[in-house]
């Protein structure tokens, strides 16, 4: 599989909303998120429609979270905000970026690298939809960052 131009008629921006983890200092993290996907369907006629998503997120290159991403339909010149709360469990940072970390969530400005796939309906032959977003946060009122978008394509 290989990745081509960005879904004609779908833009996605991604917001970083809270975060949850456990008291500064241990040794293991296992932090929550909460992520809200934006999309819009610029098409005038029809719908754009996914059945589910994974998404994985990393702080600085070092995995820290996973979420399903629940299903949606966006309407034709519609909108549509899809809330996922992604989690890492026993996380372990080197202790240099822990701290960072730490201050960074205190500040509101932490910046994860955040991935998703998104799947289609079976019945829709349209193939899934990559993203790679930035996430900084967390932020209040939401400040969505936008995404860049690809279709995955199969080869043979």
């Amino acid at each position: 599989m290989m990745c081509g131009d960005n879904p004609r008629g779908d833009s996605f921006s991604l917001a970083l909303t809270a975060v949850g983890s456990p008291p500064g200092g241990a040794p293991q993290l296992s932090p929550s998120f909460n992520l809200t996907l934006y999309a819009e369907n610029t098409r005038i006629l029809g719908e754009s429609c996914f059945s589910h998503g994974q998404a994985s997120l990393s702080y600085d290159g070092v995995a820290i979270g996973e979420a399903t991403v629940p299903g949606w339909c966006v309407g034709a010149k519609g909108t549509a905000e899809v809330e996922a709360v992604a989690s890492g469990r026993g996380v372990q940072l080197p202790d240099r970026l822990r701290r960072r970390m730490e201050a960074e969530l205190r500040w509101g400005a932490t910046q994860l690298d955040v991935e998703a796939k998104l799947f289609r309906y079976p019945y829709d032959e349209t193939p899934p939809v990559l993203l790679r977003c930035k996430a900084v946060g967390p932020q209040l009122p939401a400040q969505p960052l936008p995404c860049q978008a690809y279709a995955a394509v199969e080869l043979f």
